[in-house]
């Protein structure tokens, strides 16, 4: 492996205590028979908790001040009456509007609709007519409708599949249905187009819309498919990755395939960067038989003056020896250093969390060890089986708009618990810094390089730890608090950023009640 840049020390700061700071609103009634949608801003100072009635017949809002100590308001908006039962597809807003997402199945027509009622965050009430989106047939029932927006938030893209006529999937072509709107909900294209391939040779791995408005899918296809034909024995199973745009003049596809130089491709994902151009995004291998990484490949895509796809410009981004080997105990090292002699040292169980883009063109790709064992026990009489969640090292990469890397950082850490509901992390941004929030052991907070973490168990208390990780990729950290002394229990993958300086959590308190756990990046 080669290798590129020595991974930056981890320093222990105040600095994350200088930018971040922690309180609890006081307790207040949870609200009953509805289900939590999270936190949302609605203006200036003006943030809710939404919840949806089990039932969709309503949704509560709780307001709170500003500084989040109190609820100063709880407000019930009614839906209007409706001819069929609708079915929740989700609260949030299109740019600067928020709308309900819902949908209906009238069984007699066998006719599956989605609509969008308005909601005015001024009067907390809900306008007494829908908007129809969507009218169609039959669809899979489940996640039955896909929701992609531009960087711009002036598109959104809605897809969906047809449920197959053909249950024999060598024989069924998917049927994808692309919904293209403006902010305002304007239908800007509808169409259902065949794909290309059947569903056995093909998986639609992502979507994504630019701002303007060109639509994409990326797929796996078999190469040994029906359409290609037969391949040799060696290649029974191998895939390749297709490009796919939708050609709406005419509701045709133009396909491109997408040649990696014979990388083995384990995450990938479609995004578009802040200069409303497109770029895959994904972790390969060098070793088809590995589950691991060895680094990120980058694809940009070039249109030309019709908006076809011209060219696709590819670059890989090794992870380093140096970040590799961080944190690791001399035992793990020299077995490292006998694989990196050999060329196959790589990141174990590397899982793709999130890609993030600046305006400079440059992008950082962020990655988490993760893999669930599984154990067979035997007690004499039954056979049961017990499952481990394990979310280990955070790896974080951070290349120009060239695709040359500008740094790679691990974050040391080793959680472990048979649920994953407090494991995991969040990222959040606050100009052009990034923090990483995660539970770990309180030992680890002045770990140097050469040293392996302490485990930290689920479900065992823990300090609620921030790394940041600034623009030079220089990374300094600090404990929070201890989860234990505060009473509390925090699920790290359920925090929300809500606005650049504001992460929330609602906590239960017992008895029927909440707080709410406010962040507050300065």
């Amino acid at each position: 492996m080669k290798k590129i840049l020595p991974i930056l020390a981890l320093c222990t700061t105040s600095v994350c205590a200088q930018k971040i700071t922690y309180s609890f609103s006081n307790e207040f009634e949870t609200v009953k028979k509805h289900r939590g949608e999270g936190f949302y801003k609605f203006g200036d100072d003006v943030y809710a908790e939404a919840y949806i009635q089990k039932d969709e017949k309503d949704m509560v809002f709780q307001l709170f001040d500003k500084t989040f100590q109190n609820v100063t308001k709880t407000v019930t908006a009614e839906f209007p009456e409706f001819e069929k039962h609708p079915t929740d597809e989700g609260f949030f807003s299109v740019k600067n509007d928020f709308n309900w997402f819902f949908s209906t199945w009238d069984k007699s027509t066998e006719t599956e609709r989605l609509f969008a009622l308005p909601f005015d965050t001024k009067s907390l009430k809900f306008a007494s007519k829908e908007i129809k989106l969507i009218e169609t047939g039959r669809l899979t029932p489940f996640d039955k409708y896909r929701f992609d927006y531009s960087t711009d938030s002036t598109k959104m893209l809605i897809t969906y599949r047809k449920k197959p006529e053909i249950k024999n999937d060598k024989l069924n072509k998917d049927i994808i249905g692309f919904n293209l709107f403006d902010d305002k909900l304007k239908k800007i294209y509808a169409a259902e187009i065949e794909m290309p391939y059947s569903e056995a040779d093909m998986n639609n791995e992502d979507y994504e819309i630019d701002s303007r408005g060109n639509i994409y899918m990326l797929a796996s296809v078999k190469i040994n498919n029906s359409i290609d034909g037969e391949v040799d024995k060696e290649h029974k199973n191998a895939k390749r990755y297709e490009l796919i745009k939708v050609n709406q003049s005419n509701n045709t596809l133009q396909s491109l395939k997408i040649q990696l130089d014979n990388k083995y491709v384990s995450s990938v994902i479609l995004s578009e960067d802040l200069n409303h151009n497109i770029v895959i995004t994904g972790y390969y291998s060098n070793n088809k038989k590995s589950n691991a990484v060895e680094g990120v490949f980058l694809i940009r895509i070039e249109l030309d003056e019709n908006s076809a796809v011209k060219n696709l410009k590819t670059t890989y981004c090794p992870i380093p020896v140096e970040t590799l080997q961080a944190f690791e105990s001399a035992r793990t090292r020299k077995k490292m250093d006998k694989k990196e002699e050999k060329g196959n040292l790589e990141a174990a169980n590397l899982t793709f969390r999130k890609v993030v883009f600046y305006p400079d063109g440059s992008v950082m790709v962020i990655g988490e060890e993760y893999r669930l064992d599984e154990y067979t026990h035997y007690n004499g009489k039954t056979t049961y089986t017990t499952y481990v969640y394990r979310y280990n090292d955070i790896i974080v990469l951070k290349a120009d708009k060239e695709g040359k890397v500008l740094w790679c950082n691990k974050i040391p850490k080793t959680q472990a618990g048979s649920s994953d509901s407090d494991l995991g992390f969040h990222h959040h941004v606050f100009k052009g810094e990034d923090l990483f929030l995660y539970l770990d052991n309180a030992k680890n907070i002045n770990l140097p390089l050469t040293e392996a973490p302490e485990p930290h168990r689920g479900g065992a208390g823990g300090f609620l730890t921030c790394v940041k990780i600034d623009k030079e990729g220089k990374m300094t950290k600090q404990s929070l608090f201890d989860i234990r002394e505060e009473k509390i229990k925090v699920h790290p993958s359920y925090l929300k950023s809500i606005g650049e300086n504001l992460i929330l959590d609602r906590l239960k308190a017992g008895g029927g009640e909440s707080k709410v756990l406010k962040l507050e990046v300065k």
